[in-house]
């Protein structure tokens, strides 16, 4: 599959067999989160409750992705369990052209080394917020959460030094305010509803496997 596109893609098939697909409003979110976590499966009430919408409407957009071969749904111990179609799946090799809005690409990719430079055990990099979702503006901050394997108090003053360094920088001549939140493993469970919220519209940037495994078992809680 070419990966050279500059987004995540899901393919239709042509004709489409049901031309109202996104009528429901959490058919956009719930292929973002899909997408973003494409090995892991989720049900209905824990999409409801990553994207905070109502069960019915939930129900309704997985129906309608579901008819045109968008996801996948399994059934375990009688609940329904969703999952992104991954042979209609495109993914681009480089995370950063994921980004949906490319001003911000290039402060997200420098962000992005810095981090891999300066804090140490980093085992995942999720962008989240609005940069992430596609809907910043210039005012808006780049936030970006971390996980590392230790040492989460030093790599938490690194980033705050890292964040105030690159705010400082120039990227095609504007200025962007960086915002840079680290956990550890040992950390996470104490924020786990805030996390919730990070990881419901993130979208990452690294990860050795770690980052990718909290996010499901914190928007599934634990199942």
């Amino acid at each position: 599959m070419d990966n050279n596109s500059s987004h995540n893609s899901v393919s239709l098939p042509v004709p489409v067999p049901n031309e109202d697909i996104f009528r429901y409003s959490a058919c956009g979110p719930i292929l973002s989160l899909l997408t973003d976590t494409p090995h892991s499966s989720f049900g209905i009430r824990d999409l409801g409750r990553a994207i905070d919408r109502p069960h019915r409407s939930i129900s309704l957009a997985v129906e309608d992705l579901e008819s045109v071969g968008l996801i996948t749904t399994t059934t375990e111990g009688g609940k329904k369990l969703v999952q992104i179609n991954r042979n209609r799946l495109t993914r681009p090799d480089d995370p950063i052209l994921r980004v949906p809005q490319e001003e911000f690409r290039d402060p997200v990719r420098s962000l992005q080394e810095k981090i891999l430079e300066v804090l140490e055990d980093v085992t995942g990099i999720l962008l989240f917020g609005s940069v992430a979702r596609g809907n910043a503006d210039r005012q808006s901050d780049i936030d970006s959460f971390v996980l590392v394997g230790t040492n989460r108090a030093t790599n938490q003053k690194r980033a705050h030094e890292l964040a105030q360094e690159l705010g400082s920088q120039r990227f095609d001549g504007d200025r962007y305010a960086f915002e840079i939140l680290v956990e550890s493993t040992k950390s996470v469970e104490r924020q786990a509803d805030r996390l919730q919220d990070i990881f419901a519209d993130g979208l990452t940037l690294y990860d050795t496997g770690s980052l990718s495994d909290l996010k499901t078992e914190m928007l599934t809680n634990g199942r």
